[in-house]
């Protein structure tokens, strides 16, 4: 299975969403990362078929995904970051109402309703009406609709936004698990649910592909160029106006500053192993 972006190229006015966007993907884990206004959302939505790209195309497995039509939509999941849900239904009747949207046949619709359900932490509210759903549960709930039908490929939208860690770690498990034999397209701001389970991170800033590796590749980059000083508190903002800094942690000892710097910031320093929040600062930082 293989999905293929050609030169997808994208412009509201004279802001270029995307440029010149080409990547291929095959089953497993992809992250889209970058800033507000990268392109993130405008790349899913093309692909949705939400939108249209001024120029480029889309192939999967061989053949261009505007001419096999609804053909290529079916095989589409698609969790959009701000999810219409219907605060009436519950959330069994509103996976039902997706099935059968979707097509799904009642007796495999009726077997992946529980399963996802499950899978998702919610067959316990199975019957509770969405209204009273939290935003995490919400989130869940998209998550499933998204799995429902069992799609190719599946495009994800900050699909841990608002859960708690325990959540995260399963719902990050799940994706992980039935990437397998889908191809899984995830585009979020949380770092370290992707550093994990991505089988390659895509990086973009303002419509362009500025770097595309497996993270273990792009951690390789700044290796031996992130620091970690224990400092004095007066000391800590001539360190963050001279070099990006990562995380500031406070305890009894004095303050913990994690630097990213090519050289020692100071005698102290010591080296630490990078992480793709450190990376993402590092390309994204300025």
């Amino acid at each position: 299975m293989k999905l293929v972006f050609e030169n997808i190229s994208k412009s509201y006015g004279k802001n270029k969403a995307l440029s010149d966007f080409s990547a291929q993907f095959s089953e497993g884990v992809y992250a889209l990362l970058g800033p507000n206004g990268s392109g993130k959302s405008t790349l899913m939505n093309i692909l949705t078929d939400n939108l249209k790209a001024d120029s480029g195309s889309i192939y999967f497995d061989g053949e261009n995904v505007l001419k096999m039509g609804a053909r290529f939509r079916e095989k589409i999941g698609f969790m959009p970051q701000y999810p219409g849900l219907y605060g009436s239904f519950t959330a069994e009747s509103f996976l039902w109402y997706i099935a059968a949207l979707k097509g799904i046949n009642k007796k495999t619709a009726e077997l992946q309703i529980g399963e996802v359900l499950t899978a998702v932490e919610l067959s316990d509210v199975a019957n509770h009406r969405i209204s009273t759903f939290s935003g995490g549960m919400k989130q869940r709930l998209a998550l499933a609709q998204a799995v429902l039908g069992d799609p190719s490929v599946l495009i994800l939208d900050e699909p841990t936004a608002g859960l708690d860690p325990k959540q995260r770690i399963a719902i990050r498990n799940y994706i992980s698990r039935i990437s397998f034999d889908k191809i899984v397209i995830i585009a979020t701001h949380v770092v370290p649910d992707i550093e994990y389970i991505a089988k390659d991170v895509i990086m973009l800033k303002k419509g362009v592909i500025v770097d595309n590796a497996p993270p273990a590749e792009l951690l390789q980059k700044i290796d031996g160029r992130v620091w970690r000083i224990k400092t004095k508190d007066e000391y800590v903002q001539d360190y963050q106006n001279k070099y990006k800094v990562t995380n500031i942690l406070k305890d009894d000892d004095g303050v913990s500053v994690r630097i990213l710097s090519d050289e020692r910031p100071d005698e102290a320093a010591i080296p630490v192993v990078p992480t793709l929040d450190d990376y993402y600062l590092h390309v994204f930082g300025e």
